[in-house]
């Protein structure tokens, strides 16, 4: 039970890092940048507002990754990132029309096998 107390802000932090990446990509959608210098590519991408929320939500799961590198091993904690991919996934599909696959659904399923094997494990 004390495993899946101090597991909770892991998955938490999965969360927030899976908003900030579907905020971010919000931001940059339908507006690919243009090829030019990397400080116009920086202007451009930092005069987008969303960008900053993505970053706020980035922060979140920072601080709770850390909170949890204090009680859990990372060896333990780590392999539940891949829950970005699943997450990613079908929040991708769902807002930006992105196609799921038979591959895509097969490695998710692989991935949920691979995290629940690594949960049961310590």
């Amino acid at each position: 039970m004390e495993k899946a107390i101090n597991l909770a802000p892991v998955i938490v932090a999965i969360i927030l890092a899976a908003f900030g990446q579907v905020t971010m990509k919000y931001a940059m959608f339908g507006s690919p940048l243009p090829l030019a210098t990397p400080i116009e590519a920086a202007k451009n991408i930092l005069s987008r507002p969303m960008v900053y929320f993505g970053l706020v939500f980035y922060a979140g799961s920072s601080f709770l990754w850390l909170v949890s590198l204090s009680r859990l091993d990372l060896s333990y904690m780590y392999p539940f990132t891949a829950l970005l991919i699943v997450l990613i996934t079908f929040v991708s599909a769902f807002l930006f029309n992105e196609p799921i696959t038979l591959w895509k659904i097969s490695g998710v399923i692989l991935i949920c096998a691979g995290l629940l094997l690594i949960a049961r494990s310590s």
